[in-house]
């Protein structure tokens, strides 16, 4: 898959491709991807066995396919997979400016427009801000503003920070059922289908913006620090997800960031940006 890494355009190996076109790349895998692999049940045994010590041997294997390190991490050995996974990176230092937007997660990244319609697109799939937040008042604030789409592969580092100075309002929890954020599930909608979580920020620089959590296939848990009314730092760690991949969303206003102008070339195309937690991505308007 082709990504931008800020100063070239790279081929990035993908975790279980196979798999994922199996599932929605040929009839048969559809119907078990509809029926069958979207249940909580099968999110539950799979995540059991990633929790268990029967997964350990996994981690190293993986390590090495995928050449991830842990030097920077509080934790270098790990009894299985998910806590592998989950594992969580020392303290770094927040090397951008007050009022720069840093990426919130190590991901990759896709920064869309929000027309005057509220609809944006993921890989040529429509959706609008009323269907992503079930709150169609709320969708209006974000007319002509930005949605920041930053999909967490298995490779990635899992856990994800605040995006400002903020007052956090109580999270807001929407039931769904569970699918893979990967591209080629486009087609079938995945967002609306999935398990959300978000709360609405009163920003320090940015001003009012939603961050939005989606839980994805064989990914059973959002975990959120708080979910409750709190004030919030820049790039505090806001929580983490259990394994597979995952998607975390920012909507910000009209006019509230201008975002880096690589970033917004490459998202017209349809190419995500490889980013990591802490790095720039815009500033304040």
């Amino acid at each position: 898959m082709q990504v931008w890494n800020r100063t070239e355009l790279m081929e990035e190996k993908e975790v279980g491709l196979g798999a994922i076109r199996f599932a929605y790349g040929t009839a048969f895998g559809r119907i078990l991807s509809k029926t069958i692999f979207c249940r909580k049940f099968v999110s539950n045994i799979y995540g059991a066995w990633q929790k268990s010590r029967f997964s350990k041997k996994k981690v190293q294997k993986f390590m090495s396919q995928y050449s991830v390190t842990v030097d920077d991490c509080v934790e270098t050995e790990y009894p299985n997979f998910n806590a592998f996974f989950t594992r969580q990176r020392k303290a770094q230092p927040d090397v951008t400016k007050p009022d720069e937007l840093a990426s919130i997660a190590d991901s990759k990244l896709l920064a869309l427009p929000i027309d005057e319609k509220s609809i944006f697109k993921i890989k040529d799939v429509p959706y609008t801000t009323a269907e992503l937040l079930e709150n169609e008042a709320l969708a209006k604030e974000f007319q002509g503003g930005m949605c920041l789409i930053f999909r967490l592969a298995p490779t990635d580092y899992h856990r994800y920070a605040y995006v400002d100075k903020a007052k956090q309002a109580p999270s807001v929890k929407i039931k769904g059922v569970l699918h893979t954020v990967h591209p080629i599930a486009g087609a079938m909608k995945v967002y609306r289908r999935n398990t959300r979580q978000y709360n609405l920020l009163q920003t320090e620089h940015f001003g009012k913006v939603v961050q939005m959590e989606v839980g994805a296939l064989l990914v059973g848990k959002i975990i959120n620090h708080t979910d409750d009314t709190a004030c919030v730092s820049k790039l505090q760690e806001k929580g983490y997800f259990a394994y597979g991949g995952s998607t975390v969303i920012l909507l910000l206003q009209k006019d509230a960031v201008k975002i880096d102008r690589d970033i917004l070339e490459y998202s017209a195309k349809g190419i995500e940006t490889k980013v990591r937690l802490g790095d720039k991505i815009g500033e304040a308007k």
